[in-house]
């Protein structure tokens, strides 16, 4: 019986040691690049350094010193115009895995000097969710391919990267690493270790490729501020919710650059209205003017704005997928399924330019050229294949990828007079065409997910119904849609037939 009390003794003051346990050491430019603070390198003063919890500033000698928090990693906040290095897959390595032994308890951040212009732009991939490799060879051709020729001054994929296949981080990784630009990874909820007991071991597969699972930076003049808000239940289930370290962690960080910014940048997986604690998260971006949030998770686009007294909205912009509906539906000569989002939205990124907390959406469908924007959708009365006759309607459609319920819409018929669309609620019509091919077993003999029954009401559709003034024969249609707030405009064409 004593060699157990002995033996808990000892777990006990080991969990003590390890709680209790300080990092040390310093933060300089590193000149020479070897990683090594040398003589007459220049020790960066202010520079923070986190736990996932507290924050210290590097003191004149570039020195810190921080507690360490039991599976937390400890990680530098990179500051405007300096980087840590990049590892072959550009993913940023600014943190430090202390030792659970307390071996080492000294780590110096070398930092180098990164040009960075005010104005930044930064490529948001909503949810890629890569399962097998066919899934990351999808990725290199919509994404990696066309931003080797556009590239943004960064990437941010907003989580899901995986489809629980937590072994298929690496891949992915070194697909998106290619375009040459840091990649800054934010974590969904098919990332997490479920199998893990220990709440702080939930992104324990994520921090070993990606690092930290929150996290913050600045560049250029710019604060971006990184969250995991995935809090994980028992069964493999989880919830929306900020954890409490990390609450405190951002209103340490609120606390020291709240004098330097009136914008914040946030990122995120499972979208701000689906927070169980959202109005506590509010509540400590209260000291900040302007506050965008972009998330994930819904497989949908749609732009959210939170109300707060005397303050701009909060705007958060739902990102949508780059795998669309989960790589399900039929392929095209590229191997590639159609996959169109659960809103009748195509496939694709968002490309975003940022300066002094105003913001320029451009939403580029994988696979298009940049003007492409509406879905425009007309009836069709079609003579060979007509199994799809009995879905037209008397009005034409505008799914507007990127815009809102205050997006200004209209329509004008063989060059005439502009007319409004209404803005209406309802199931994209594409998504009822390709399911019914699916249905009518058009897509029999290959190997593909299929699409479950649309069921989702997209939040940028507008209709209009068709003129009855308008004679037999073919007739052209140019839809356009405004909104100064999103510096939105854009417009399509369609030929309708009579």
């Amino acid at each position: 019986m004593k060699h157990v009390i002995v033996s808990i003794a000892l777990f006990f003051i080991g969990e003590l040691y390890v709680q209790s346990q300080v990092i040390k050491g310093i933060v300089f430019l590193d000149t020479n690049e070897n990683g090594i603070f040398d003589a007459g390198e220049a020790a960066l003063q202010n520079i923070p350094i986190s736990n996932g919890r507290d924050i210290v500033l590097s003191n004149a000698k570039g020195a810190y010193s921080i507690e360490c928090i039991k599976g937390n990693l400890i990680f530098l906040l990179k500051p405007s115009g300096y980087i840590s290095k990049t590892d072959k897959n550009n993913i940023v390595q600014s943190y430090f895995t202390p030792s659970e032994s307390g071996t080492n308890t000294n780590f110096d951040f070398p930092l180098y000097k990164h040009a960075e212009n005010d104005k930044v732009k930064v490529a948001l991939l909503g949810d890629v969710q890569v399962d097998v490799m066919d899934d990351v060879f999808h990725v290199g051709k919509l994404v990696t391919e066309e931003l080797m020729e556009n590239k943004p001054d960064f990437i941010m994929p907003l989580g899901d990267l995986s489809f629980d296949n937590l072994e298929i981080f690496n891949p992915l990784s070194q697909v998106l690493g290619l375009v040459e630009v840091p990649v800054f990874y934010v974590i969904g909820n098919h990332d997490l270790n479920f199998k893990e007991t220990e709440f702080k071991d939930r992104d324990l597969s994520f921090e070993t490729i990606f690092g930290p699972s929150y996290y913050s930076f600045e560049y250029g003049k710019n604060l971006f501020l990184i969250l995991n808000d995935i809090y994980p239940l028992s069964n493999g289930k989880y919830t929306g919710k900020i954890d409490e370290d990390q609450l405190k962690f951002v209103k340490n960080l609120v606390a020291i650059k709240q004098q330097d910014y009136e914008s914040i940048n946030l990122a995120m997986h499972i979208p701000l209205e689906e927070l169980e604690n959202k109005e506590e998260l509010i509540a400590l971006l209260q000291p900040f003017k302007n506050v965008f949030m972009a998330c994930g998770h819904t497989h949908t686009q749609y732009h959210n704005y939170f109300k707060r007294d005397s303050l701009l909205d909060i705007h958060e912009l739902v990102c949508g997928a780059v795998c669309g509906a989960w790589w399900q539906g039929t392929h095209d000569i590229r191997g590639i399924p159609f996959s169109m989002m659960n809103d009748g939205t195509l496939k694709g990124y968002w490309l975003v330019d940022i300066e002094d907390g105003a913001h320029t959406f451009n939403y580029k469908v994988s696979g298009s050229d940049s003007h492409k924007q509406i879905n425009i959708w007309v009836p069709e009365v079609n003579e060979w294949d007509d199994a799809l006759n009995d879905l037209n309607e008397p009005y034409v459609y505008a799914n507007v990828f990127a815009g809102d319920e205050n997006t200004n819409v209209q329509i004008s018929f063989d060059s005439g007079l502009y007319l409004p669309m209404e803005k209406y609620l309802g199931i994209a019509p594409e998504l009822k065409h390709f399911y019914k091919l699916q249905e009518l077993g058009r897509y029999q003999g290959q190997k593909l997910s299929k699409n479950p029954m649309p069921k989702t009401l997209s939040h940028h559709l507008w209709r209009i119904k068709i003129p009855d003034s308008l004679s037999k024969g073919a007739h052209s249609i140019k839809v356009k849609a405004s909104n100064s707030k999103l510096f939105l405009n854009v417009s399509g064409n369609r030929v309708l037939w009579i």
